[in-house]
């Protein structure tokens, strides 16, 4: 009797081994010889379950986002929602192994989508989520909500990005313990100095 197949357990090998490629050699180094050789498969089981690169590569950013997603749903209770954005907004910047591989991955998916319209489709729809997600979660740091409360989370989205892509580029010049301080400050901003 032949052996069942786990799609879904197989294609989360092959997402980690996406992953595993674009850390160590960039998206110019993402091929599906290379996913396969970091799979421990062959290239054609690759291909079965993914048509080119840009599939890998829409692949890897969906589990990236669900497991964001997941890791915030699961930060727990907080003393105020102000202490709950914070937590949220800490996700998005690259402060350990996880977080700086999903930046690094969110990064060349990012820079892909400038010339490919399907990519560029896809970063809009996860972005859009994201906006929506901090635009609640500010809304409820706030006693009283400001009229510009969406241009207030675009520009700390513009923030975290502009943070995570420096913190990926160059963490010599933008360790953890700055791009914290650097979220906090701006949370400062927003919401008033912390009592």
């Amino acid at each position: 009797m032949p052996r069942q197949v786990d799609h879904d357990e197989r294609r989360e090998q092959l997402s980690a081994a996406v992953w595993q490629v674009v850390s160590e050699r960039g998206l110019d180094g993402l091929t599906l010889r290379a996913v396969g050789d970091a799979a421990g498969c062959t290239t054609g089981r690759v291909a079965h379950y993914f048509r080119d690169k840009n599939a890998l590569l829409i692949h890897a950013r969906d589990v990236m986002h669900r497991r964001m997603a997941a890791r915030i749903d699961a930060l727990g209770d907080f003393d105020s929602p102000r202490e709950l954005l914070r937590a949220v907004l800490r996700e998005g910047v690259p402060l350990d192994e996880e977080r700086r591989l999903n930046s690094t991955i969110w990064a060349y998916f990012l820079m892909a989508g400038r010339t490919d319209p399907v990519l560029l489709a896809e970063h809009v729809v996860r972005h859009e989520s994201w906006i929506r997600r901090l635009t609640g979660l500010l809304r409820d740091a706030y006693a009283v909500p400001p009229e510009d409360l969406e241009l207030r989370a675009r520009n700390l989205v513009a923030l975290l990005e502009g943070l995570a892509l420096c913190g990926v580029a160059t963490p010599d010049l933008y360790p953890p313990d700055l791009l914290v301080r650097a979220v906090d400050n701006h949370l400062d901003l927003l919401l008033g100095a912390k009592e």
